[in-house]
């Protein structure tokens, strides 16, 4: 664990994804530089309603930045509140936003171990 103050990074919501509004049959072809394909599930193809992407632009807005401040600090104490770890006080070591966890550091057996946790089964201590 570092005591550095916090630090700011910038990374893609949807890394590897280019959202693309064309009609299927007629501008769809087999390959495309860059493209490994269209996300699928099954044989049907993934789509968004306009609702749904509108909103994430208007979320972005024009510097196509969200700004996430989370509740939880780095050094903060929090404890486990669900599966083998319940109970266990751990300080927070690393956010991880895209993947909704954080890494946190414990002791057990002697040793100082990290692992990542989701955010949704650690709470301030």
């Amino acid at each position: 664990m570092t005591h550095r103050a916090s630090v700011w990074f910038v990374e893609a919501m949807f890394p590897g994804y280019l959202f693309a509004k064309f009609v299927y049959s007629n501008q769809h072809r087999e390959a495309s530089h860059g493209i490994r394909g269209i996300v699928r599930f099954g044989d049907p193809l993934a789509t968004l309603p306009e609702n749904i992407l509108a909103g994430l632009q208007s979320r972005v807005g024009a510097e196509e930045v969200v700004t996430i401040d989370s509740f939880i600090k780095i050094g903060q104490a929090v404890q486990i509140i669900e599966g083998p770890f319940r109970g266990l006080e751990v300080v927070v070591t690393c956010l991880l936003p895209a993947k909704e966890r954080v890494r946190v550091l414990f002791d057990f057996l002697g040793r100082s171990i990290e692992m990542e946790v989701s955010t949704t089964k650690v709470l301030a201590a």
